[in-house]
């Protein structure tokens, strides 16, 4: 999961590059035309490259977070409860029952 949610955001992120833009901008406002997503990015462009250059800063930063990152140590305890601390065990021995296992339990 860490190798997707690193690559996810790098990828998409060099898609969202402002120089990418010169050519997929205009690709998508006229796959959007005629919808009110359409007209929004024709009229503000400059908030489109905007956004586009702080998103692809921040996902290229947390994909390389994410793909070079410290690894997490894995942990003994039980995934319900990753603060208890594991408990040592003792080795217990089950004692036999009273009634041996090769004789029929008798009817009442």
């Amino acid at each position: 999961m860490r190798r997707i949610g690193g690559v996810v955001p790098t990828v998409t992120g060099f898609l969202a590059c402002p120089c990418h833009l010169i050519i997929t901008l205009p690709l998508l406002i006229s796959g959007l035309s005629g919808t009110a997503v359409g007209s929004f990015l024709s009229r503000n462009t400059g908030l489109v490259y905007t956004g586009a250059g702080i998103y692809f800063v921040v996902a290229l930063a947390l994909g390389a977070w994410f793909l070079f990152g410290p690894k997490r140590e894995k942990r003994e305890g039980d995934a319900a409860c990753p603060t208890c601390a594991p408990v040592a065990s003792e080795t217990r021995i089950q004692e036999r029952s009273p009634m041996p296992d090769d004789q029929p339990a008798t009817r009442r």
